[in-house]
């Protein structure tokens, strides 16, 4: 693998070889092919061949010959020093965010490497993120192999799913309930909280930092919930004042909620359960809000823009960044670990990446073309790759990749519903959940069967990896039906 990961860090074509992860516990003065080990003091005739060609020699050397090889010479030390590679992965992964995503995942347990004792997190984030993508390439079409569990019980449609703390997933739908979904440890992947009160369709449910749920309704609404009261007791709270379906919320820095609706307008509730704030300026449907680094907000809608606003300037003031680029309604956005955003159009059937460091009319550094469907929904995995999913003619959902050349970015493409797919949100484990019009959510496992290991931590020892809650920053989409709109 380390010679994988060298051959990637190049720049050229990664050879993945079919033997198992290396292992410390290798011997023996063959190769697992039959290749005599190269003694060290053939080892200047080798110094004279390129580094592409000696990482490609590699591959056919046992892990043990490896390092062998590599302590003879200073050159060979470092080309086939997994570390090293690794350092040379993260920057190309990460590059700006390099240090936001060492902040991101300072408290996060990171699985060891195979065969390696090294301890910096990112460093094993970068090899997973290797790992993964090369998974994908050996399951080619067969991709929908990793979906591990479909979980069923919303009578309707399944709009949004958010993944919350200690492997529980939350979701909404057409159903007009909230359902909360158990994936621990006993496999049965059961729904243990169903949450009634909103009278119309639920389209977004995200997760407060108290440990309370926030969720959306086509009825108008904003409710809150708490868990821990009695059935029937749950919502505590019920947010009047749009006048539209409300198609997305979200929860601010200090606690305050966002919610955004079909009104046109973004609404900003303190505490108290008032709206404190009214912010105008689309001339659509406004799909999605989410929070931005230092409490902004950026918002998304049908009149085909994106638009960051500074709750700190005075009203009409507000707005101080409109992005444009997508032919028509935006459905989607949410922010990476960057600082930059990304956004998805149910008409361009596109994902956008956008630099607010730009200067206008440059903002949109990266288009991602690949779905064939309307795209509904996207969301950034932990180990930074994006997540999208899509609706008729595509019912998919892809992974991408940043870091690869244009046309290339698409890592994955996994089938299995058979409906618009409305939603996806990230597992704090690295896997992923969708949910879709077909009444399910499905769990998605981004790695092989052999890599969810146990999680170590920097003091060795072993636990779970603890669960790093995501935003519901989702979206749906709705069967044609008299009242509905379509997407």
């Amino acid at each position: 693998m380390a010679n994988n990961i060298a051959d990637n860090a190049n720049g050229s074509s990664p050879h993945y070889p079919r033997e198992t992860y290396p292992s410390g516990n290798q011997t023996g003065k063959k190769t697992t092919a039959g290749i005599s080990v190269v003694h060290p003091e053939q080892v200047s005739s080798l110094m004279v061949l390129p580094n592409e060609l000696l990482v490609k020699i590699s591959n056919n050397l046992s892990f043990v010959d490896v390092r062998s090889l590599a302590l003879t010479n200073k050159r060979l030390m470092t080309l086939f020093n997994t570390e090293e590679k690794l350092k040379k992965l993260a920057i190309r992964y990460y590059d700006s965010a390099f240090e936001a995503y060492r902040k991101i995942i300072k408290n996060r347990d990171v699985p060891a490497v195979p065969g390696n004792k090294i301890h910096d997190r990112l460093l094993r984030l970068a090899y997973y993120r290797f790992v993964s993508n090369q998974y994908f390439a050996d399951l080619g079409s067969k991709a929908w192999r990793t979906c591990v569990a479909v979980l069923r019980g919303h009578k309707w449609g399944v709009n949004s799913v958010t993944a919350l703390a200690n492997g529980l997933l939350a979701s909404g739908a057409d159903d007009r309930a909230v359902k909360l979904w158990d994936l621990g440890r006993s496999g049965r992947r059961k729904c243990v909280v169903t949450l009634i009160g909103h009278t119309e369709r639920v389209n977004s449910v995200t997760l407060l930092p108290d440990g309370r749920l926030a969720s959306c309704s086509d009825d108008g609404t904003v409710k809150v919930w708490d868990l821990s009261k009695p059935d029937g007791q749950q919502c505590v709270a019920t947010l009047y004042g749009h006048s539209g379906w409300v198609q997305s919320v979200t929860v601010l820095p200090d606690g305050r909620l966002a919610s955004c609706s079909v009104d046109q307008t973004i609404k900003v509730w303190d505490l108290g359960q008032r709206c404190v704030t009214t912010l105008y300026g689309h001339t659509g449907w406004v799909e999605s809000v989410t929070v931005l680094p230092g409490g902004r907000l950026a918002s998304c809608a049908h009149d085909g823009t994106v638009k960051v606003w500074d709750l700190g300037k005075p009203d009409g003031q507000q707005c101080v960044a409109t992005l444009r680029g997508h032919a028509g309604w935006v459905v989607s956005v949410t922010v990476l670990a960057d600082g930059r955003l990304a956004s998805c159009s149910s008409f361009d059937n596109t994902v956008k990446v956008w630099d607010l460091g730009k200067p206008d009319g440059q903002q949109c550094v990266a288009t991602l073309n690949g779905h064939t469907g309307i795209v509904l929904s996207v969301t950034q995995l932990p180990d930074g790759r994006l997540a999208s999913c899509s609706g008729p003619g595509d019912l998919s959902v892809r992974v991408w990749d940043l870091s690869k050349p244009d046309g290339q970015q698409c890592v994955a493409i996994l089938k299995g519903h058979s409906a618009c797919v409305t939603s996806v949100t990230a597992l704090p484990d690295g896997g992923l959940a969708s949910c879709s019009l077909d009444q399910t959510i499905r769990v998605w496992r981004l790695n092989k069967p052999e890599e969810k290991r146990r999680r170590v931590t920097p003091h060795g020892k072993h636990n779970r990896l603890k669960s790093a809650q995501t935003g519901g920053r989702l979206d749906s989409c709705s069967p044609p039906t008299k009242k509905k709109r379509i997407r």
